[in-house]
């Protein structure tokens, strides 16, 4: 009887012990799969264009972004907001997330299909450039 409940016990320990999992697989997973599948993907990040290029950074990567009349718009709204050509915006966006073509730049691009939401950061330093 004791060794069938120390078997048991040890099972329960067992597997409790693999339910554990990071947030950063879990987010990497779920972008893995966005792309697998070409969906789109609401992405909550920074924003920042400067000299024709723009970037979007999450908390766990940071992505070219596609130059499209959505990103066009998307500048025009930032521009209202703050015309400081260095300031970042925090923004939530649908995407695609793509692999990059070019070399020598970020692998992973987004193409921005919709525009959620648009307001000035509050931590304006995490992507402003250097002038």
């Amino acid at each position: 009887m004791k060794i069938f409940l120390l078997s048991i016990l040890v099972c329960l320990f067992t597997l409790g012990s693999c339910k554990t999992e990071s947030k950063d697989s879990k987010v990497d997973e779920e972008i893995l799969e966005a792309e697998l599948q070409g969906s789109l993907k609401t992405m909550t990040g920074e924003f920042i264009y400067a000299d024709s290029a723009a970037v979007f950074q999450t908390k766990n990567a940071i992505y070219g972004v596609v130059i499209n009349e959505i990103v066009e718009e998307l500048i025009a709204n930032v521009r209202n907001i703050d015309p400081d050509p260095y300031a970042s915006f925090k923004v939530t966006l649908k995407v695609k997330i793509e692999n990059n073509t070019q070399e020598d730049v970020w692998p992973k691009v987004v193409n921005i299909q919709n525009i959620i939401k648009v307001e000035q950061s509050k931590d304006d330093q995490s992507l402003r450039l250097s002038k």
